[in-house]
This record gives C-alpha cells, sequence and structure tokens, in this order.
C-alpha cells in the first residue's frame, strides 16, 4: 500500500492554522495584488467569456476566451485557476481540541461568556480581502452587532505636532507613555469590533471559499520528524533522488508524512502558576486555560448558589481573562470576588484623576496614589502605534533590530504584559460600585493552604488585604502562558537533530519563520514573535505569518513539481499577466528603442 505523503501538514485549527490554509489556496492574496489589480481580476471572470482580452506581455496579439462556465469564470480561467493555482495542494491539518476549525477557540469563548473580541474589524484570517469582514457584515445586516471601540478614532496626528512631539522625546517609539497615538477620523468604519457570531460566521465562510471543511481531523501530536524514511513508506520520486520529509506521529500511533510542516499552536507555551498544585488543591483551583475542559464554576460552588450560600472567589491576574473571569463568577451568582495582581492595573488616561480609579481600587495609601499616576491605553494587546498610520515607523524599527535579544526587548514592552479595555473597564466599575467585586494591586499571594474537608482555602498576602475574607471557595489562576518552544516533547527529534537558538522562549527562525534554511517546518503564532512583531499572537500576526510561510511552501514545493505541474504554472503566470500583476514593462523587453 502506498502511503500519502500530503503536500502541507498543519497542526493547529485555530485562527493562524486557518490563515496559513486559506493563505496556501488563495491565488490573488491582497499582500499580492493591489486594489486595483483585485478589481481587473474580478472584471476578467465576469466578461472573460463575452469578449477579447489582451495580455500585458504579449501587445501585438489578441487572445479569445472561451464561453463561461456557469460561475462567471471563463473556462480557460477556470482551469488556471482551479488545476494550476495553489488550490491543488494537498493539505491536512490536526488539531487536539477537536475534528473542526476553532474549535478550542469557541470552546474558550463559550467557556468566558466572550460577546465580542477585541479586535477591530481588519483583523481577520482572510487572505482576499482587508476589508472582508467588515464587508461580510455589511451584506449580512449585521453591522449592528458590531461594537465601536471607545478611545482609538479622533483628532488626526499632524506632522506638525509629531515633530513637535519627537523634538520633546515624546514621540513614536519613545518608552514615554503620556502621549497617545490616534487614528485617523477616515479609519473610524475598521475600529468596530464584531461580535463572536459575526466572526465564527465569516471564518465558515472563508472555511467554505477555501474548500477547507474536511481538512481538520482530532488528534494528538506526540513526535516530528524530519529526514529519510525509505524503510517506511514507498518511494514518492519513483527513481528520482531521495528526497527528506516530515514524519508525524499522533497519540493513536498512526503516521502521517509531508513536505512541510507549519505549527500553529497558538501561544504555544505552558501556563503560568505561582506553585504547583497537588491533586487535592485542582478541587480548589485551576488556570484559565482548563476552563473549555471543564464547568465554569466547581460543582460545590454551583451548589452553594442554588441554596443562596455566600460564595467567594479569587481571580489572580491583572489582564483580560482575568476580567472576563470575574465578570462570569459574579454574572452566574458568586457573592464576592476578589481580584489580586502584582503590578497596578492598566486602564485608560481619561479616566485618570476623574474619580474613575479612586472608585475601582480599595483605597491603600499610596497605591491609589500611584494608580492615579497610570495612564496607558490598552484597547488591544498592543500600543495603537503598532495599528496606526505610522505603524510601519515601528515595524521598520523592529526588523532593522541588529539582534534577537533588541527584538525580544521591544516586543515586551509593545506587548506590556496583560491589559483590560475599556469596555470590560467600565463594566469592572459597576461591579465595584455594587460591592460584587474588589480590586488589589501591587498584591501577592505568599501562602495559601487547601483545606479538603471544608473545601474551602485560606490565604495570606503581601500586604494584607483589609477586607481578606475568612475563607475562599475557588482561585481562578488568569496569569498567562509563558511562551517556551522547548516545553514541547514532540520537537524533540526535531531539537536533537536540528538545534535552534532560543530567545525568551521564542525559537530563532528564518525571515520565512522556517526552523533552519533546510527544514521547512514553519511556526505562525506567538511562537514567531521574534520574526513578526508584537502582533504575532493576534490576529493580525496570524495573516502576516501566513503570507510569509505560503510564498516559502511555494519554494518547498516547486522541487517536487513534475514537468506537467511546470507547465500548468506557467499557464497560472499567463492569468496573473492579465491581471495586472507582474511588471508592466516585461512586455517591452526585446524592443530596441528608436
Amino acid at each position: 500500500m502506498t502511503t500519502t505523503i500530503h503536500d502541507v501538514l498543519i497542526i493547529g485549527a485555530g485562527p493562524a492554522g486557518l490563515a496559513v490554509a486559506a493563505r496556501l489556496r488563495e491565488p490573488t492574496p491582497s499582500a499580492v495584488f493591489t486594489d486595483a489589480e483585485h478589481n481587473r481580476y474580478q472584471w476578467i471572470k465576469k466578461h472573460s467569456g463575452r469578449m477579447n482580452l489582451r495580455p500585458r506581455g504579449d501587445a501585438g496579439k489578441r487572445s479569445k476566451c472561451s464561453f463561461t462556465n456557469g460561475r462567471g469564470v471563463g473556462k480557460r480561467e477556470a482551469e488556471a485557476t482551479e488545476s494550476e493555482s495553489p488550490h491543488r495542494l494537498d493539505i491536512k491539518v490536526i488539531d487536539s481540541s477537536g475534528p473542526s476549525w476553532l474549535h478550542n477557540w469557541t470552546s474558550n469563548f463559550a467557556a468566558l461568556g466572550i460577546s465580542h473580541l477585541r479586535s477591530p474589524m481588519f483583523f481577520h484570517p482572510c487572505p482576499r480581502d482587508r476589508d472582508g469582514l467588515l464587508a461580510f457584515a455589511q451584506e449580512t445586516g449585521r453591522c449592528g452587532e458590531c461594537v465601536e471601540i471607545a478611545n482609538c478614532v479622533g483628532k488626526f496626528v499632524s506632522k506638525h505636532r509629531r515633530k513637535k512631539r519627537t523634538a520633546k522625546g515624546e514621540g513614536i517609539g519613545t518608552a514615554k507613555r503620556g502621549v497617545t497615538l490616534e487614528i485617523d477620523e477616515r479609519d473610524r468604519k475598521d475600529y468596530y469590533t464584531p461580535s463572536a457570531e459575526v466572526f465564527c460566521d465569516y471564518c465558515r465562510n472563508v472555511v467554505g471559499r477555501y474548500g477547507l471543511d474536511d481538512l481538520v481531523e482530532e488528534g494528538r501530536v506526540t513526535s516530528i520528524d524530519f529526514g529519510f524514511f525509505d524503510d517506511e513508506l514507498d518511494l514518492y520520486r519513483g527513481n528520482g533522488p531521495r528526497a527528506r520529509l516530515f514524519k508525524v506521529t499522533t497519540q493513536d500511533g498512526q503516521l502521517r508524512f509531508a513536505k512541510a510542516v507549519v505549527l500553529a499552536i497558538g501561544p504555544g507555551g505552558i501556563p503560568n502558576m505561582p506553585r504547583t498544585l497537588t491533586a487535592a488543591e485542582r478541587e480548589g483551583a485551576c488556570h484559565s486555560t482548563q476552563l473549555p475542559k471543564q464547568m465554569f464554576l466547581a460543582p460545590r460552588v454551583r451548589e452553594k448558589i442554588r441554596k443562596r450560600v455566600a460564595t467567594t472567589v479569587v481571580v489572580v491576574g491583572g489582564g483580560l481573562t482575568a476580567a472576563q473571569i470575574a465578570n462570569q463568577c459574579i454574572e452566574n451568582g458568586v457573592s464576592r470576588v476578589l481580584m489580586v495582581m502584582r503590578s497596578a492595573l492598566k486602564q485608560l488616561s481619561d479616566l485618570a484623576g476623574s474619580g474613575g480609579i479612586e472608585e475601582i481600587v480599595n483605597s491603600q495609601g499610596p497605591r491609589e496614589h500611584e494608580l492615579t499616576r497610570l495612564h496607558i491605553v490598552k484597547p488591544f494587546d498592543i500600543d495603537l502605534d503598532w495599528m496606526g498610520k505610522f505603524q510601519n515607523v515601528q515595524k521598520a524599527a523592529f526588523w532593522s533590530a541588529g539582534s534577537d535579544e533588541e527584538r525580544l526587548e521591544m516586543l515586551l514592552e509593545a506587548r506590556n504584559g496583560g491589559s483590560i479595555p475599556p469596555r470590560y473597564f467600565k463594566t469592572l466599575q459597576t461591579h465595584v460600585a455594587n460591592g460584587s467585586l474588589s480590586i488589589h494591586i501591587h498584591t501577592s499571594i505568599i501562602d495559601q493552604a487547601w483545606d479538603a474537608q471544608l473545601q474551602s482555602w485560606k490565604i495570606e498576602t503581601d500586604p494584607p488585604m483589609l477586607d481578606s475574607p475568612a475563607s475562599i471557595d475557588y482561585i481562578y489562576y488568569a496569569t498567562g502562558i509563558r511562551p517556551d518552544v522547548e516545553c514541547f516533547p514532540f520537537l524533540s527529534p526535531l531539537r536533537e537533530k536540528f538545534p535552534i537558538e532560543v530567545k525568551g522562549g521564542l525559537p530563532c527562525l528564518t525571515q520565512d519563520l522556517a526552523w533552519a534554511k533546510d527544514v521547512p517546518l514553519f511556526v505562525a503564532g506567538r511562537l514567531a514573535g521574534l520574526r513578526i512583531g508584537p502582533e504575532c499572537g493576534n490576529l493580525e500576526g496570524a495573516r502576516a505569518g501566513a503570507e510569509r510561510i505560503s510564498w516559502a511552501v511555494e519554494d518547498v514545493l516547486e522541487g517536487w513539481q513534475s514537468d506537467q505541474d511546470k507547465d500548468a504554472g506557467e499557464k497560472y503566470h499567463r492569468l496573473c499577466q492579465r491581471v495586472g500583476s507582474v511588471n508592466m514593462y516585461d512586455s517591452l523587453d526585446g524592443i530596441e528603442s528608436s
């Protein structure tokens, strides 16, 4: 029996994996084709069967396309786009959480009761159109489900003002946090956030458009190896030269072979836990990553709520996930929630000095004044100057950095730990005003003891909390995930054969996001941070990574092409000539100047 060798094997069916799969099947990506070229391409598809078209590279000749095939595409163009384009790639996706796209992503949203995304409308996994999600919301009449992201769009920062700020040391790239980079009013339509339902429906639309429905299989990868496996499979290329392949083993013992592998496993690390929990303690505490695998509230907590007995829960962490857990606990009937964080709460500049900060934090002397001085705008997980009109200034500085250590420092500064967006901050204010929530900044848990009989905790903090309860029913650790490529056992065979330098848990990949020049294991998501930049962990970073990976995969597969495939590639190139994606001056080649 001949073993199937996939062109590309993607590990992870989250947004990053979907972005890569869609990009591999998109012949005219927005990153390659301009808006004018896209318009011309769509015009050709619509009219190709009814009129003559002249390829740019053949100025003196006309070619007549055949009749349309019923889908608005001429027969010749349909053959070019369906047969000779990247649609022919054999792609397989493995995901440990389930047999469908975004299974773990949707489970997390459901567990935390998240109604809307944090990202703007132009953050999505579709490679065809930057405004695809916005257009989808408009076409389906669901713009009302999208919520404006406050404190982003406003008066545009002119060049004159930028020069004055730079002269004062307040320009882009400085460490000063008192200056807010605002977004131009013309981009207001982009700075809405879609509902979870709109985004999921759009992703289903993307999956259907590119024929990705049946690619995902549930499985947990236990080993990835790269080399020659002649004894385990029939030689793919017959009597041709030997070629190295990836052998991917899953927990059920199945072997899969692929020419290229994409690692798209999201945060890519291990949960940050202040201490390791014992088996007994796990009955009363968990990390936020465990929530999709269990009931949000522990059975004993649910029972106490049902009997109308007072309940107390502690949430450790100061980022968005901590805020979501605190809000979900209160909405599910928990009497009292305490948020404990080692740092100060990062929140909005327009609330500083307005009473909002003083109300949300328990008055504990100087800490209240320390918090008042903080005015970091964090509607997103990265600063606005990485997203606005002048984002290329920041990105150019990042990409031109002299070392990975410098890039790591810039990445950490741009992300700046956990943060809470305006919408959730206002929700927390409401809960504080109602007495169901208290927030303790610059506070750490220095001791905790679990009473298995009483099913409750006793904790000691530094400094002591003035309103510390006698017992606590449950503790949630929303302390994030520390990226660490060395923590995955399934990468051990690869690390032994092809060692890679690691900085801050992130691998030092090639510019194509490959493990090494001759090892086509590509990395997407947060683990690609040293090459993508601070947006590596969000949807925009997923799409940017997919673009780099797709070009590199094309080079990898080029060596496996038959003569028939190479002829098909020439036909596809001629279609690109009609679209206008090649150099317009190529048609002058060979013409002597007078």
